[in-house]
């Protein structure tokens, strides 16, 4: 009868516990093999700990000293503060707007034409590009993300 021979551990090399001489291993043998197994499960539970801590560590800050915002739920209105009017056109020549602020700064939400007046904008004023303002606005949530300026907040 001969016992199996452990395989290599991708995480490193683990001990020959297959016993030297014949079928038997001595007592000597199997501490010796239970004792560099021990080692090597400390070794391992102490490189997880710190690979949690550096997650964890990781998870709860942010380069702008605090916690992101959670994403809002599908539905919800939110509030806005806007900084910016983009005003494009699309394939057809119709302008698109979009409203830029707080954590929407990058891609903006959309405002369709109608809600303009609603906002206190002309959209004659508007010019193609960038369009300073200081304005509240509610954004109505969707699924992936926001959907659309829904209106002025107060």
């Amino acid at each position: 009868m001969s016992n199996p021979t452990p395989k290599t551990s991708p995480l490193g090399k683990q001990p020959n516990l297959s016993p030297p001489s014949g079928d038997r291993i001595t007592a000597a043998e199997l501490r010796t093999a239970l004792q560099s197994l021990t080692e090597r499960l400390d070794q391992i539970e102490a490189d997880i700990s710190s690979l949690r801590e550096g997650l964890t560590a990781a998870a709860t800050s942010s380069p702008w000293g605090s916690q992101p915002a959670a994403p809002a739920l599908t539905g919800e209105i939110i509030t806005l503060d806007v900084s910016l009017l983009l005003m494009s056109y699309d394939d057809n020549g119709h302008p698109i707007y979009k409203a830029k602020g707080g954590q929407y700064q990058k891609y903006g939400v959309r405002v369709w034409p109608e809600i303009l007046p609603v906002l206190g904008v002309d959209p004659a004023s508007l010019k193609p590009g960038p369009n300073p303002v200081n304005i509240k606005v509610h954004v109505l949530m969707g699924e992936n993300g926001p959907r659309k300026v829904i209106g002025l907040a107060k």
